[in-house]
């Protein structure tokens, strides 16, 4: 599996220059933190605190360093390569968040066909508008997004048909989305052992998620995974989103590591709306389950998730002022491995963005969950916590471009 993501790499990064790219972009991101926080070990770090620094990991901190670099190899094909580091102690220093091609022909009639093949995140995010699958609201994703980002990825394939409006006089599109993967059987793994979390932290497509399990992504009962969704804009403000997923793995089946696949399943409907030229309001909702060992089985573990959040932010000629609120939830219906596995909690985020010049922007995050967790007592500590944290960030972004 290894070796075939590496040629996956290898056959979608940097030698589609080889293939007669005529353009290349080139996007990087640094970002620079100053923490506090008064929070339990994070999951990053071995432990299954809640948010992603901790009493031991505070102080001066690299958020992110990220290139994204997209080739432009013909009018209507493209390859895009995501490479990350967080410096938290994974397994992969330097990582590789996302790496696809992109086939987009030129409109028929109404109608414009998209598609993409390779590695990608799932098309579920209103929080991830930026290069790079970053948010211009919030330092933090939400808890729904940071599941979307921690555990999912698409090994596959994604077709979009975008109805597009202007044929028609109507000042919007419509589109229905539709994905074909594998290699994502452990997605259902860290929300079990953990519980929600709000970080904006994403697993890596080949490597870990901080110091824990060696991958997140693999394959080996022979089941492809599937998606299909619906996203509408409105003129230029509104946007609603529906998606339903199923990775449908094999809760029975195991790989010789000794890792079982979760069978995992959810819809999310999300919408934004910016009712004031400076003024976005967005929502999201998540609903699904997960669940591991045979089915109608004592042994099988089977969880219920709920997560859902609201967003108001107002932006300035400089700055962003970004209020959310989170409340997420899991139940374990069946299956018994310690304590059960009910989870109750809510968040409150408050972020201040303000941007210096093209280039440099500062920016300030208070974050504090509040949660109770049964599963934490395994690891010595209280089921009920909250966690706080602050964040100062210095953040450069750049662009290169050879045409």
């Amino acid at each position: 599996m290894r070796a075939a993501s590496l040629a996956l790499v290898g056959t979608l990064g940097i030698p589609a220059l080889a293939l007669g790219a005529d353009g290349l972009i080139v996007d990087g991101l640094i970002d620079l933190r100053a923490v506090h926080t008064a929070a339990s070990l994070s999951y990053l770090n071995g432990g299954i605190g809640t948010v992603r620094f901790d009493d031991e990991h505070e102080g001066v901190r690299l958020g992110r360093a990220s290139l994204s670099l997209r080739f432009r190899i013909s009018e209507t094909l493209t390859a895009t390569t995501v490479i990350d580091t967080y410096d938290d102690g994974d397994i992969n220093g330097l990582g590789v968040t996302e790496a696809f091609v992109q086939w987009r022909p030129f409109p028929s009639k109404a109608v414009r066909w998209q598609v993409k093949a390779g590695a990608f995140y799932l098309p579920v995010s209103l929080e991830h508008r930026l290069i790079g699958w970053s948010s211009p609201y919030t330092l933090s994703a939400s808890a729904l997004n940071t599941w979307i980002g921690e555990e999912f990825r698409v090994l596959g394939t994604e077709v979009e048909g975008r109805w597009l409006g202007a044929s028609r006089g109507y000042h919007g599109d419509i589109a229905l989305i539709g994905g074909v993967f594998g290699w994502n059987e452990g997605a259902g793994a860290v929300i079990a052992q953990r519980g929600w979390a709000l970080t904006d932290r994403p697993s890596y497509v080949f490597g870990a998620l901080g110091a824990q399990r060696p991958g997140l992504y693999f394959q080996f009962d022979g089941r492809a995974g599937v998606y299909g969704g619906l996203a509408w804009h409105h003129h230029e403000n509104f946007e609603l989103r529906a998606l339903h997923y199923e990775n449908r793995a094999d809760p029975a089946a195991a790989n010789l590591d000794g890792y079982g696949g979760w069978n995992t399943r959810f819809d999310t409907l999300g919408a934004r709306w910016e009712p004031l030229d400076r003024l976005t309001l967005a929502a999201q909702y998540l609903s699904g389950r997960t669940a591991i060992g045979p089915n109608d089985s004592d042994q099988q573990l089977l969880m219920n998730l709920t997560a859902w959040y609201a967003l108001a932010s107002f932006e300035l000629p400089r700055d962003r002022l970004t209020l959310r609120y989170d409340r997420f939830s899991t139940l374990q219906t069946s299956g018994f491995y310690g304590p059960p596995a009910d989870e109750a909690g809510h968040a409150l985020t408050a972020a201040v963005m303000h941007r210096l010049d093209e280039h440099w922007e500062l920016a300030a995050e208070w974050l504090r969950v509040d949660s109770r967790f049964p599963p934490r007592t395994a690891y010595g500590g209280p089921a009920a916590t909250t966690d706080s944290q602050v964040q100062l960030a210095v953040r450069y972004r750049f662009r290169f471009a050879a045409l």
